[in-house]
């Protein structure tokens, strides 16, 4: 399979997709509570409805597995996740700061991703080995590799709290040049543009992480859990931008853990 080739099918895909979501931008619609009492709406799931019937129409054989509609064969060799807003708060709210986004996953590790900020107009996609780019210009993780004089993107503070992070929270506002909540992909993708030094966020899911992480990685640099060394994006926490910087947010974790 030439992923350079789906990369651009993808994209092709996101074209309608996102132009529904920025048909509801701002505009009026219901808001409705799923189980886990997080928001939706017409545009998340009109959104993926889009990127499921065109996924199924060109890779039949695929798998998927979405925010809004759960999973359709998904222990394929070929899997794509969607996550059509990701950040519907910010959506709703009028903030520009969502994201919709995509990724293939080849036995179960992300081999292409897309990111995009639909209200902000910026497109960014990796492909296994073939780098991450955004609105054509290639992206590049930061080389600040010190906590001290970082500058930190960090998920909502209730994120923190509710998976009991919350010393890791006090200790990054601490030691850190600057900490600032720019939550969900948006803060991913500033860390992967190099913006941010790092983007720490303890609570996600696979949609949310699979596209982040064959970015970071083909921007130059890493994608962790909190814990452990699989990098999986499936545990529910994340690490991302330059190694060394990653590695000492996980060395406060780890010390914690042990304390």
């Amino acid at each position: 399979m030439n992923l350079l080739e789906v990369k651009d099918t993808a994209l092709s895909f996101m074209k309608p997709a996102t132009a529904e979501v920025l048909k509801w931008y701002r505009g009026e619609f219901s808001v409705d509570l799923k189980s886990d009492q997080s928001p939706v709406t017409i545009a998340d799931r009109n959104a993926e409805e889009i990127l499921r019937k065109k996924i199924s129409k060109y890779f039949p054989d695929h798998g998927i597995i979405g925010e809004e509609f759960g999973d359709q064969n998904p222990d394929a060799e070929w899997v794509w996740t969607i996550d059509p807003i990701d950040g519907t708060r910010s959506f709703i709210r009028g903030l520009p700061l969502f994201a919709s986004m995509i990724a293939l996953l080849h036995n179960k590790n992300p081999v292409l991703g897309i990111i995009e900020l639909p209200a902000l107009g910026e497109s960014a996609w990796a492909v296994k080995g073939q780098g991450a780019f955004a609105n054509g210009n290639p992206l590049r993780a930061s080389s600040h590799t010190k906590l001290k004089g970082a500058f930190i993107a960090v998920a909502d503070h209730y994120c923190f709290r509710s998976e009991k992070h919350t010393y890791l929270f006090n200790r990054l506002n601490r030691e850190a040049g600057i900490v600032r909540t720019y939550p969900d992909a948006f803060g991913h993708l500033m860390a992967i543009r190099g913006v941010a030094d790092v983007m720490v966020d303890p609570l996600a899911k696979i949609w949310d992480y699979a596209p982040c992480k064959i970015l970071i990685e083909e921007a130059g640099g890493r994608f962790a859990n909190f814990a452990g060394n699989k990098a999986s994006i499936e545990d529910g926490t994340a690490v991302v931008g330059n190694s060394k910087l990653v590695q000492q947010i996980r060395k406060i974790i780890a010390e914690k853990n042990k304390s």
